[in-house]
């Protein structure tokens, strides 16, 4: 299923004008298990 990773910190910031935005963001990836690998022929 879905599940998350970490969180990552975005912070913009631009200098003189007292802009300042900090938020967080976690972004989501599928999750599978691999029961085996099965070795072709190589043709």
């Amino acid at each position: 299923g879905e599940t998350k990773g970490e969180k990552v910190i975005v912070f913009k910031y631009k200098p003189k004008v007292r802009y300042r935005r900090k938020t967080g963001h976690r972004q989501t990836y599928t999750r599978i298990l691999v029961n085996e690998i099965i070795k072709g022929t190589g043709e």
